[in-house]
């Protein structure tokens, strides 16, 4: 199969997967209320879908490294989380929500290793062109989804919402299985166990690797700290209706779909460093800005800045890591960096639940803010990517052509 049709599969596949993700920001402020659900115990619920998504990326990229396959894992992905997002329609208090919830995050973190390893695999020089599109794929569904639930709250209740939206993302899985070629990843060297793992520890050791993972993280943080939070600030504050709510966060994801292309091929000309610096900067005081202007229409303003700058940035990190990453880990690469994004997600909520309930739901965004602003000395440790990558590939193709 031709590599553009294959970016074209998963990239929609992305969309779906990401579909349910932006329906939860309108969805949420209804089912909290109906369910009598503070701030606090929102931050648990988010916390341990964080740390079961976690167990997924770390799980799924070493078996795929291991064991090979990717098709199927994508198709029970999407099946999955179709299946478990319905469910939480059922929930009737905190207690039968958690697991639905939870588990809701086991599947959805399936999608990331095999498809992102495969882009990575596919399009070895363009890597953060292709992992840019793959991205813009999560907008165009954080995109449509609430716009979507914002006007199906306006005749439906929630759980219905939630119901009727099982169908975008079993038709996605339907689509893959039926039009996606098979593919594996599995390593083909080295072949020694222990040089595996070896490899995988020194991954782990290495500065570079380690500051882009944390950085990772506190995008992560910022992004779905937003999501979660700008709803429950919009409607419990300044009582914001549905449709708003699902139009606000429709902008913020639509602001990204053509910057995270382009900021991914951008980054594969210049340095990633200055772009991961100027996005985070930015968006940090974004975040930050947000409270100030959310009483109104002006808010839009950061939103958009904030899907500029800070959404986009993805695909600059993946492809720096999976640049300095042994080439038969890819996976496991993958799946390392979404691990450490969900560790920062199972604590960042908690924590901004738990000072939303103390000093109100401001400070949510002040510590999502504050946080993006204070990852920023951790470029220290980071090279310039573009330099570093342009002198791999010359050296390999210098090899190659020495080989024919």
């Amino acid at each position: 199969m031709k590599r553009g049709r294959i970016l074209t599969l998963i990239t929609t596949g992305h969309a779906a997967e990401h579909w349910y993700l932006g329906l939860l920001g309108p969805v949420l402020p209804f089912l909290i209320k109906d369910l009598n659900i503070s701030l606090t115990e929102v931050g648990i619920l988010f916390a341990g879908r964080s740390a079961f998504s976690a167990i997924s990326s770390a799980g799924t990229g070493y078996a795929i490294d291991r064991l090979g396959g990717g098709k199927w894992v994508l198709v029970i992905c999407l099946a999955g989380i179709a299946v478990f997002y319905g469910g939480i329609s059922m929930a009737s208090g905190l207690i039968s929500l958690i697991p639905l919830f939870w588990l809701s995050g086991l599947f959805s973190h399936l999608w990331h290793p095999p498809s992102m390893g495969l882009l990575s695999e596919q399009f070895t020089e363009r890597k953060g062109f292709a992992l840019g599109l793959h991205g813009t794929g999560a907008n165009i569904g954080q995109t449509l989804a609430p716009l979507a639930a914002g006007y199906l709250l306006l005749v439906m209740d929630w759980r219905t919402t939630l119901l009727i939206n099982m169908a975008p993302l079993l038709l996605a899985a339907l689509l893959l299985g039926v039009l996606l070629p098979p593919f594996s990843l599995k390593q083909t060297q080295p072949r020694s166990p222990g040089v595996s793992r070896l490899a995988r520890l020194s991954l782990l050791k290495d500065p570079a690797f380690g500051a882009t993972a944390l950085i990772a993280g506190a995008v992560t943080v910022g992004h779905h700290g937003l999501i979660t939070f700008l709803p429950l600030l919009l409607v419990k504050k300044h009582g914001a209706s549905p449709e708003w709510v699902g139009i606000c966060l429709g902008i913020y994801a639509a602001s990204a779909i053509i910057p995270e292309t382009i900021v991914g091929y951008v980054s594969d000309r210049i340095s990633r460093k200055f772009v991961l610096v100027v996005g985070l900067t930015v968006g940090g005081l974004s975040l930050v800005a947000i409270p100030a202007a959310a009483h109104g229409s002006l808010i839009i303003l950061p939103l958009v800045i904030l899907g500029v700058f800070l959404r986009s940035l993805r695909p600059v990190i993946f492809a720096h890591a999976l640049d300095i990453s042994p080439p038969h880990l890819k996976a496991s690469t993958v799946g390392f960096l979404f691990t450490t994004n969900q560790g920062f997600s199972a604590i960042g909520p908690l924590l901004a639940g738990v000072l939303s309930d103390i000093y109100g739901i401001d400070v949510a965004l002040w510590f999502f803010g504050g946080l993006t602003l204070a990852i920023l000395p951790l470029f220290a440790f980071l090279p310039n990517f573009s330099e570093k990558f342009k002198k791999c590939s010359t050296a390999a193709t210098q090899g190659n052509s020495m080989m024919l």
